[in-house]
């Protein structure tokens, strides 16, 4: 059984890599229906699957809140099935949670990753009411390099506009230990293996850094949403960068919360959400409650 089991694995992981086109596909699983490898793109590429999205529903309901989860892995890796236990957690109370992907560095640079962000976020916006949801009550979650591109998404206007969409498709930013707000200072920070890690998905183009920066797009009255900038441990860097990004956000009269969580990790801060008594989970919660009620 452990060896078919790691024959599965290694199986999905090679269809992942491969990009193997899928048919849409829905199943019920522990009281969530799950609609997998929607397309959100008619743009015809060698692996489709990097531009389609899962959604996660509960049962039952309709006009329900939206989380879309943006997955890290520094522009180059990751998929939007590693999820965790957000989905069932987020379902049982009362979103629909929505995991995308996105086309990855080295097949493509700056600004594909987050084109492809604001399409997946348009095509929500046009149809998640098919799915339970309220397009007027979206909130955006990323982590690591997925942070990155919710906060460039939700600052830089011009890739949803590009998409047929608005800043106003969002409700609010959750940011899970991002350190790309800021890329020039990042890349500079010292951090071990930065400066090669945004070589590779940005070029050494320091005009493509700042380009890439969303604290290059901070500016007042231009309807940016609320942020939540979570940072772990004893990251330095990640804790500057969220101070900084928060205290130019707040500069322009945008709300932006801090929230550390000492006795986590890089990793750890994504993989626990959705565990019972998770601080972060708790802190994530009460944001998008504030910010995604129907009232509002």
């Amino acid at each position: 059984m452990f060896k078919q089991s790691i024959l599965l694995a290694l199986v999905l992981l090679a269809a992942l890599a491969a990009g193997v086109v899928q048919a849409v596909e829905e199943v019920e699983k522990d009281s969530l229906r799950i609609t997998r490898d929607i397309p959100y793109s008619s743009a015809p590429l060698e692996k489709p699957r990097l531009n389609q999205l899962d959604i996660y529903r509960p049962l039952n309901g309709s006009n329900l809140p939206v989380l879309v989860f943006i997955h890290g892995g520094s522009w180059r890796y990751g998929d939007k099935r590693f999820v965790s236990e957000k989905p069932a957690y987020f379902t049982a109370q009362g979103f629909v949670f929505v995991s995308v992907n996105y086309q990855l560095a080295p097949e493509v640079s700056h600004p594909v990753y987050v084109q492809d962000v604001a399409k997946a976020i348009a095509w929500l916006q046009g149809h998640v009411a098919e799915y339970g949801g309220d397009p007027k009550r979206m909130v955006v979650m990323g982590h690591s390099s997925g942070a990155h591109l919710s906060a460039l998404v939700a600052t830089d206007d011009r890739y949803l506009k590009e998409a047929g969409s608005g800043l106003d498709a969002l409700r609010g930013v959750i940011v899970l230990d991002g350190g790309g707000y800021d890329i020039p200072r990042m890349a500079n920070s010292g951090e071990p293996f930065a400066k090669s890690r945004y070589d590779k998905a940005f070029t050494e183009d320091t005009a493509v850094w700042k380009d890439a920066s969303p604290i290059t797009y901070v500016a007042p009255d231009k309807g940016i949403p609320p942020f939540l900038l979570v940072h772990a441990g004893k990251r330095q860097a990640s804790a500057d960068q969220a101070k900084e990004f928060a205290a130019a956000l707040q500069g322009a009269g945008v709300r932006a919360e801090i929230f550390h969580e000492p006795g986590k990790n890089h990793l750890t801060i994504n993989s626990s959400i959705g565990k019972n008594g998770d601080a972060t989970t708790e802190a994530i919660l009460s944001f998008i409650k504030s910010v995604a009620s129907p009232s509002q």
